[in-house]
């Protein structure tokens, strides 16, 4: 009984030394990755197991670093050693991300001085975004109310998605799918959309910008807008009008002001008195007030009995003939 328990024990009684990994692995960023790893060896006793990220200088993970050590006390917290001593060899990557893209090789230490293995080839591991592409009806041209489009969340990796989680504005919706159909798009579907694994928000997607152009509300908002340039020119115009007649009724009272400035004006002397025309003015002004006499008020009155003498004269010489 006890012979056949020792039979199924993997590794004590083989004499094949070997390491299988699975398939290479495409994982999305920000995920949790389990490489499962299975070894054997003949019988001894396995005292120290290694990870290791193949590197140019180190493609046989033999020198550090290592990404996991069980003799080391600083191995890095993305690596966890879920394996055994044993038989299992599984390693898991926590968030995973583009640092960690590479081949990785495990390798065992017994206790025989010869007893060392590492697994040839290793596994390949791709690290990558998910993404949000759209595909809509009309190409080219901008979505407008109901026309319809989708929404597909993908990883370039082999194979397909099984279930996803759905945002709009960093908000969660109710949608596992890697598609998301929108039939009939209306305004409030306008928006900013990403896509993650399930259960896994680390690995959220860049967000892609969904605008639903509202034809009907668009023309409401372009009425209003000519209605309000409108009455912009119209009070623009308003205010110009005001303006020139006020200008036109300030220039009219300046003129009324000039010329009644100029009827009170007392005349001035031409600058220059040596030219003929200047002359003879002056000569004329002197010839108007030379004519003028001012006669005293006895020699007025003897003027005027000598023409009532004349008076006289003439009504004498008519009563004679």
């Amino acid at each position: 009984m006890l012979h056949i328990i020792l039979l199924l024990l993997p590794g004590v009684v083989s004499n094949e030394w070997n390491v299988k990994y699975p398939p290479p692995i495409c994982a999305a960023r920000g995920s949790n990755v389990t490489i499962d790893c299975s070894f054997t060896y003949p019988q001894l006793q396995v005292l120290r197991v290694r990870w290791c990220i193949v590197r140019p200088n180190n493609d046989r993970c033999i020198d550090e670093p290592y990404v996991y050590d069980s003799d080391a006390n600083n191995n890095q917290n993305n690596f966890q050693y879920i394996g055994d001593k044993s038989s299992n060899c599984s390693l898991l990557i926590s968030n995973i991300n583009q640092t960690h893209s590479g081949e990785y090789k495990f390798r065992f230490i017994t206790n025989s001085i010869s007893g060392r293995w590492i697994g040839e080839p290793g596994v390949k591991c791709l690290v990558h975004d998910l993404t949000v592409s759209m595909s809509r009806s009309r190409e080219n041209e901008s979505t407008i109310v109901g026309d319809s489009l989708n929404l597909t969340c993908t990883l370039n990796c082999p194979g397909h998605l099984a279930e996803v989680q759905w945002y709009k504005n960093g908000d969660p919706i109710q949608q596992s799918e890697p598609v998301l159909t929108f039939s009939r798009v209306t305004a409030k579907d306008s928006g900013n959309y990403s896509c993650s694994l399930r259960n896994f928000k680390t690995t959220v997607s860049e967000e892609i910008t969904i605008y639903i152009e509202d034809v009907a509300g668009s023309s409401i908002v372009l009425i209003i807008v000519v209605s309000l340039l409108s009455l912009v020119f119209i009070i623009a115009a308003v205010m110009l009008i005001i303006r020139w007649k006020a200008r036109s009724q300030r220039k009219a009272m300046e003129e009324r002001e000039e010329a009644q400035d100029s009827l009170y004006s007392t005349p001035q002397k031409p600058a220059d008195t040596n030219l003929p025309e200047a002359n003879d003015l002056q000569r004329e002004d002197e010839v108007e007030y030379s004519s003028v006499i001012i006669k005293p008020r006895e020699l007025l009155q003897v003027n005027a009995n000598t023409e009532q003498e004349n008076d006289s004269t003439i009504y004498s010489a008519v009563m004679n003939g």
